[in-house]
């Protein structure tokens, strides 16, 4: 191979032309898909499921619920009409807010990096109910309950605000309580009891709640829940149809790669085995000659000088299909959310590529192998 240098550069570079596109349209794939799906799984409530109208869920099959593999985080919620109170900043009772109570605990997706705390006073604020209570972390605040109906009474209460909520948790004047607190507000407000008789009832293991709101692990379970939730008979509000597009996205791409790859290496392959095969018949002089002296395994100089020629094209494919995709990136920048890159040609597609390469390689060389391997001693002698 080494007296035929021009030759085995032309394969290489034939190699190399091959790949390297099919590597850029892996890399636009990968960074097209894992950048909408980074920008989806950065936001939890896109893996979000509520239900849509008030019913009654008891603790057991919330808790069965939670259970489920799927199921990432799952927090009940009271009814629509009782969670809600008005907080009052400490001296400043014109910046007064009505704010929704969302019930909350440990692990909650909407709250990271923040969490609720331990004590049930203590309240984590959305950020525009905090921007329009003027209020941070640490502060305290007045949270002011009406009764409804017959009986009206008011219970003010002191809470501290433990911390706030990422931006990206709610764009509503949202206050994020302990679940003993919303369950309280709520018997207190639907229930002629005072505010310690209506703690003590919230208390009982027995307790209904109105609704839920659950968040599964992957985007791939959010349209599997949805149907399974609907299916029991709960109608549900969920990003299922957003999820199921990028999916159907993820597929179809990944289904055009693999027609465009099925395409390159196949005209991989064959160009290399005919480039192999030819070079056989071209030499078929010199290997009958060796083989008359006793050179044992033929077949194997083809399928080495493939292999060489494959590491050598896959090496330059890949140093291309690297600056192509470097400049790509640059030029597109602002495409994707979160300076997410456009073309990603990480270790795991240089691995793939490499030995999808070796494994054509070794194909392609095959055939030239079984014919270097079935020339006879004495083609050496009788060929002129």
């Amino acid at each position: 191979m080494l007296s035929e240098k021009i030759m085995a550069l032309c394969l290489i570079v034939g190699l190399a032309a091959t790949a390297a596109p099919l590597l850029v349209v892996a890399g636009l794939r990968a960074g097209l898909v894992e950048g909408l799906r980074a920008s989806l799984l950065e936001d939890p409530r896109i893996r979000e499921l509520s239900n849509a109208s008030n019913r009654d869920f008891d603790a057991a099959w919330l808790a069965a619920l939670a259970r489920r593999p799927e199921i990432a985080f799952v927090t009940p919620r009271t009814r629509t009409l009782a969670a809600s109170a008005l907080l009052i900043p400490h001296g400043r009772p014109q910046d007064a807010r009505r704010v929704e109570l969302l019930p909350s605990h440990a692990g909650d997706p909407l709250l990271a990096p923040a969490s609720m705390p331990a004590d049930p006073y203590g309240i984590v604020l959305s950020a525009p109910a905090a921007a329009a209570l003027h209020v941070q972390a640490g502060d305290r605040l007045d949270l002011q309950i009406a009764r409804l109906g017959e009986g009206a009474a008011q219970e003010v209460l002191p809470v501290r605000v433990a911390a706030l909520a990422p931006q990206r948790a709610t764009a509503h004047d949202t206050a994020f309580v302990a679940l003993r607190l919303a369950q309280t507000v709520e018997v207190f407000r639907e229930a002629p009891l005072s505010w310690p008789d209506a703690w003590a009832q919230a208390g009982q293991p027995a307790h209904v709640w109105a609704g839920f709101r659950l968040y599964v692990r992957r985007l791939e379970d959010v349209p599997a829940e949805d149907v399974a939730l609907h299916s029991a008979g709960i109608d549900v509000v969920s990003r299922a149809g957003d999820v199921s597009d990028l999916l159907t996205f993820d597929r179809r791409m990944t289904l055009l790669f693999r027609l465009i790859a099925c395409m390159g290496v196949a005209g991989f392959v064959a160009s290399l085995a005919a480039g192999l095969w030819a070079n056989v018949e071209r030499k078929r002089l010199s290997l009958a000659t060796m083989r008359f002296v006793g050179v044992p395994f033929l077949s194997g100089f083809p399928l080495i000088q493939a292999q060489i020629l494959a590491i050598g094209g896959i090496a330059v494919a890949l140093l291309g299909a690297t600056l192509v995709g470097r400049m790509i990136n640059h030029q597109f920048a602002q495409v994707l959310p979160g300076g997410h890159p456009l073309c990603i040609i990480d270790g795991r597609l240089c691995t793939l590529a490499c030995v999808l390469t070796i494994a054509g390689a070794f194909l392609a060389s095959a055939a030239a192998a079984f014919r270097a391997g079935r020339i006879d001693p004495w083609e050496g002698v009788s060929t002129p």
